[in-house]
């Protein structure tokens, strides 16, 4: 993993590729402030009016709440929380008739997801996800725009990739955390690992100061076969600051690529090699 000297991780690097990636879900999401009460009104709306053909699936979930990204030597929370009068609107998810994709629609939170829900479903890449999100950023703001309401601003942007390591074939199960992940000869001082935890986050900085954080969560989990896996998650979340679209895909970009760069200083060239690395 590529350091600079202010001890963040860098956002700079190639593209890396895979035949045969772990990914199993991606999401790139934009988030609002300033934005009317009536708002979330219009969102249903919108799904009817535009999305429905494409994306005719429609669920209410419980609201996401993003977490804002500080960087003034303060503790930064796990969970963020927000406190008001009234009884927080449901966020809408929009999915494709074959839920491979989604979109999710709340007042203060755009966002499209790319889902593997076949074993054989294959990853359309980082391009189509940044062309995914502008249309329906671009759709929304004609729409509100048509509609008598402003666009709200962009305050934060995020994306995610979650990646289903398996295990498979290994009579370790949760232990063989080896396979995949660097750093084995370091955790096996105390014995053979039964299996591993791991949260921890990096500054992304572009040489001068820091504009957003990358997040690493590794768990072990089990797949819908029962199979032993482990769930690698990495976020680049921005910096809060206003922002047009342009910014924050170039920012989405950029956190793309300290998300691989991570990826690659956190895996095993084995596992690359299982996972068929194309460079």
């Amino acid at each position: 993993m590529e350091r600079p000297s202010g001890g963040g991780i860098t956002s700079g690097g190639q593209v890396v590729s895979f035949a045969r990636p772990p990914v199993v879900e991606v999401v790139a999401g934009l988030v609002f402030s300033d934005y009317p009460a009536e708002l979330t009104v219009f969102l249903s709306a919108f799904w009817t009016e535009e999305l429905r053909r494409e994306f005719p699936s429609l669920q209410l979930q419980p609201p996401y709440t993003p977490p804002e990204e500080q960087f003034d030597d303060r503790i930064v929370p796990a969970v963020s929380f927000q406190l008001g009068a009234t009884f927080p609107a449901p966020r809408l998810w929009a999915a494709a008739e074959d839920g491979q994709e989604l979109v999710q629609l709340q007042a203060d939170w755009l966002a499209h997801n790319w889902r593997k829900v076949k074993p054989d479903g294959e990853y359309d890449r980082w391009e189509a996800r940044r062309a995914a999100l502008t249309r329906t950023y671009d759709a929304l703001k004609d729409y509100l725009t048509g509609s008598g309401i402003a666009m709200p601003q962009i305050r934060q942007c995020e994306v995610t990739y979650v990646n289903h390591i398996s295990l498979e074939g290994m009579p370790e199960g949760h232990g063989a955390v080896g396979s995949f992940l660097k750093g084995q000869e370091v955790l096996s001082r105390l014995g053979n690992v039964e299996q591993l935890t791991l949260q921890t986050s990096y500054k992304i900085d572009t040489g001068t100061r820091p504009v957003g954080r990358l997040h690493v969560k590794l768990n072990p989990a089990l797949d819908a076969s029962g199979k032993p896996v482990y769930v690698l998650e990495l976020t680049a979340r921005s910096a809060p600051a206003t922002m047009d679209l342009e910014t924050a895909l170039s920012f989405l970009d950029s956190g793309r690529n300290a998300i691989n760069n991570a990826f690659m200083g956190l895996t095993t060239e084995s596992a690359h090699q299982r996972w068929g690395f194309e460079g």
